[in-house]
């Protein structure tokens, strides 16, 4: 091949960092064909279970369960050039590089869903006569110049979308403007009485492990329903430099802390009471999606009790932190609608970041005949094989097993899949996809009529430790037409994320994002309505939150298949794929067949 492109290259599938319905359905929703000309309501409108929907990982499930496809009935009946499994951004990224280096291919895109984007969820609602548009997955572009690489920022230059631009569009001043901090929400059943505690320093978005003054740090200790031995000991390991490790090497600790979780840290070395565990164990759910009994002291350096411990891993650029505003109202979704609008013409009005949030996308032009790009939703990818003259594909879509051929195929999908539909994939391969477990998430968004009672209690984000969901105010972001919510007047929309583990039952990372994953599947909208009724109720009520009357809409997006899975040395055993620190790959990638290629990085489709 003179493209640099191999017949099939293998993906990540989501390269960027989550049924029935309640309340509001959208006004005046069109329908909108499939390929198959069946109606189908606007995906983003639909509320109630989404995410990872019902009829979106059937087929999958049916392939996991060794129960096979009958391929001998579905004749090959379309051709092209290439075929993406997978419509997240890595698989539309992957179509979009190709088409430059290939301006004439015809590609197809087979994606499960019923919408493009895969973790990059839009949602959309209409309350009282304005629009409110949320983030089901995916949420931001996390500090594009230290962590995205020159293919991934040109990319967003391509599209038209200027970081730079989001430091006017995202209302710094917001939260200073209102006196909105962060909280903590202390729940009965664990802490003995509900209590919500405002944190009376720092500014927002800043953990609480770096106090400004003493008299603050005691004010907000004093207000939680915890004993007076974990006061103490929360007290002495926020403020004081007490080194827990005197008399180790820089090696020694750096040896304790990588191989010692967090939680065991704590009780090892500082002999912590009970309720200080309590209060942390959720602590590392936002990046690793499980508590602090997996995940090792190593990724907590920023947490009480490890000040004095911070040396030993510090490193250049440790501090070079950029700001996290770079958030689109539907988050990573609008980059995923850009590209997809710039590969199929007509399909959306507009060439800008500013237009891109309001631009109405008719679904219907997604699939059409003769038409350079296609994208096909609700159609899960069963069979990919290599033959003599390219790539046979075989899908199902709404029940039935179609078939296409292609020069080069892409596998953009989730990697656990790959071994199910490419028979070819070696045993070392295999083995390497497995391991990949990723961690069940769930986002919903909660469509409020107005956040006057966050404004009276000062806050914009509420943590809960001891319960099932975290709560805080959408982001002050506007962009080209589109206002966000800036008077607690105004319906605005409430994001909460839950990560649904198995803590504390000694289960390492990846048995807990199955045991997760298992509750997930088996939880239905009815239950998350009725712990988000309870729980928003508990922590607004003092406030004058009434749930029946301040709650317009919900909708739940679960991810069963969330964030990728990242070794970590707590649990590694000698022999077992292990995190490179200098590729940040695993090692088994070394080991896999030259046939097939592992795309492991942010957008790094289609490159040699």
């Amino acid at each position: 091949m003179t493209n640099g492109i191999t017949r099939r290259d293998f993906m990540n599938g989501v390269a960027m960092t989550i049924v029935g319905t309640y309340g509001l359905e959208r006004a005046g929703a069109t329908p909108t064909a499939t390929a198959d000309g069946a109606a189908q309501t606007y995906p983003p409108a639909q509320s109630g279970l989404r995410g990872s929907h019902v009829g979106s990982f059937e087929a999958a499930h049916r392939l996991r369960d060794g129960v096979p496809f009958d391929l001998t009935g579905a004749s090959i009946k379309e051709q092209y050039d290439l075929v993406v499994v997978g419509g997240g951004i890595s698989g539309l990224a992957s179509a979009y590089f190709y088409r430059q280096r290939r301006p004439g291919a015809r590609i197809l895109i087979l994606d499960t869903n019923d919408d493009f984007g895969g973790h990059a969820k839009r949602n959309e609602f209409h309350v009282d006569g304005k629009l409110l548009i949320g983030y089901g997955g995916t949420q931001s572009i996390d500090s594009p110049k230290h962590k995205w690489d020159r293919v991934a920022r040109d990319l967003l230059k391509d599209l038209g979308i200027d970081v730079k631009q989001f430091n006017a569009d995202f209302d710094q001043s917001f939260y200073t403007r209102w006196a909105l901090q962060h909280a903590v929400f202390f729940k009965k059943e664990v802490f003995g009485s509900d209590r919500l505690v405002r944190r009376p320093f720092g500014k927002w978005g800043e953990f609480d492990e770096n106090p400004a003054d003493e008299a603050s740090l005691r004010h907000y200790l004093d207000q939680m329903p915890i004993s007076d031995r974990a006061r103490a000991q929360l007290f002495e390991m926020y403020w004081s430099d007490r080194d827990v490790l005197t008399g180790h090497t820089a090696a020694q600790r750096r040896e304790i802390l990588e191989h010692t979780s967090y939680s065991d840290f704590l009780r090892r070395y500082w002999n912590v009471d009970d309720d200080v565990l309590k209060f942390l164990q959720t602590r590392t759910h936002e990046l690793w999606a499980t508590g602090i009994d997996a995940v090792p002291a190593s990724e907590t350096m920023s947490y009480p009790g490890l000040k004095a411990q911070r040396a030993a891993f510090a490193g250049p650029g440790d501090n070079e932190e950029e700001p996290y505003i770079y958030h689109f109202p539907d988050g990573n979704a609008s980059i995923a609608r850009m590209l997809v609008r710039k590969m199929i013409p007509g399909i959306a009005p507009g060439h800008t970041m500013d237009d891109i949030v309001l631009a109405s996308f008719d679904y219907s032009k997604l699939d059409r005949p003769g038409q350079p790009v296609r994208l096909r939703l609700n159609s899960t990818a069963v069979d990919v094989r290599n033959v003599s003259h390219g790539v046979e594909i075989a899908y199902v879509n709404g029940g039935n097993v179609a078939r296409v051929a292609a020069h080069d195929c892409i596998l953009a999908c989730y990697h656990a899949m790959i071994p199910y539909i490419a028979s070819e994939t070696s045993e070392v391969q295999r083995a390497a996809l497995h391991a990949n477990v990723r961690a069940p998430l769930v986002y919903v968004n909660v469509i409020a009529r107005n956040w006057q009672p966050w404004r009276k209690l000062g806050v914009a984000y509420i943590e809960n430790p001891g319960g099932t969901f975290s709560a805080y105010l959408d982001f002050p972001v506007s962009i080209g037409g589109y206002r966000f919510s800036s008077d607690p007047s105004q319906p605005i929309c409430i994001h909460l994320t839950h990560t649904p583990t198995a803590a504390n039952q000694g289960l390492t990372m990846r048995e807990q994002f199955r045991a997760g994953r298992a509750w997930l599947y088996a939880t239905s909208f009815a239950d998350f309505e009725r712990e988000i009724r309870d729980e928003l109720g508990r922590m607004l009520g003092p406030a004058g939150f009434h749930f029946d009357r301040d709650v317009a809409a919900i909708t739940v997006n679960r991810w069963p298949h969330g964030y990728a899975y990242t070794p970590t040395p707590l649990v590694r055993r000698p022999g077992t794929p292990g995190r490179d620190r200098k590729t940040g790959s695993t090692k088994a990638r070394t080991n896999c067949d030259r046939k097939f290629r592992f795309r492991m990085g942010r957008l790094h489709a289609c490159r040699n």
